[in-house]
């Protein structure tokens, strides 16, 4: 049986649930509703049925937030459908996918994998997850198991399913691109861009929190990739510009 606090998992699920809702609403906005739903389709297919091979076949990592499906909690659906999201708009803010189509999705992956060397050893500290053996990073943090460290298939994980993601985005806005000479692909400039960055500060701040309150400042560093692209979206960046 899992000992995470049923309060803690309940604010998890509740503030996924919140923040797919902006997501959603902020897609709808900026891209319309068919783009909206083959992106949510795509964006939480692909990491939902690799989180239910990594949890039920190769058994690697253990999920505790409830309610789950196949072992997989809600929380976790939606917040790959978040960080991904959130990630590829606010990449569109610091690069030009049109004229940088080359590294548009590397980008977008390494943001987000980023992100995670700082959310996994974050999330596991709370006892929001567990993985059946140690591993290489953050050997020092113990899930509930006791055992410590994340394998690294979780990062090639990561780098994988988010550049897929980015490139599902990619092939959707090249088909919205044909059918409309202009419209809601061109993702709705820099405050669309800041709109999303905020949206992932829910995710990113209390894990800044953590890493400062717990001296694990090195994970801040890790997530630089994360945290650069996600300042230049606030400030409204644009390589078009």
């Amino acid at each position: 049986m899992s000992g995470l606090d049923p309060r803690l998992s309940k604010a998890v699920t509740a503030h996924s649930l919140v923040a797919t809702a902006i997501s959603v609403v902020h897609s709808l906005r900026t891209r319309g509703l068919r783009h909206t739903l083959l992106f949510a389709l795509s964006g939480t297919l692909i990491p939902v049925l690799a989180e239910l091979v990594a949890v039920n076949v190769l058994k690697v990592v253990r999920h505790h937030a409830r309610p789950q499906v196949g072992g997989v909690p809600l929380a976790i659906a939606l917040l790959w459908y978040n960080v991904g999201y959130g990630t590829v708009a606010m990449v569109m803010g610091t690069s030009n996918p049109h004229k940088e189509r080359t590294a548009f999705v590397p980008t977008v992956a390494l943001a987000a994998t980023s992100f995670d060397l700082l959310l996994d050893p974050f999330g596991m500290d709370l006892g929001l997850w567990e993985w059946s053996g140690d591993g290489p990073y953050a050997p020092e943090i113990k899930g509930p198991n006791g055992n410590g460290g994340i394998p690294l298939l979780n990062f090639a994980g990561w780098i994988a399913l988010t550049t897929s993601v980015a490139l599902a985005y990619q092939r959707l806005e090249s088909a919205q691109n044909d059918a409309y000479a202009s419209g809601p692909g061109d993702g709705g400039g820099p405050a669309s861009q800041r709109a999303a960055a905020l949206l992932l500060l829910s995710y990113y701040l209390p894990a800044v929190a953590w890493a400062l309150k717990r001296e694990r400042r090195k994970y801040l560093l890790y997530s630089a990739p994360f945290a650069t692209t996600l300042w230049a979206a606030l400030k409204g960046r644009s390589a078009a510009s």
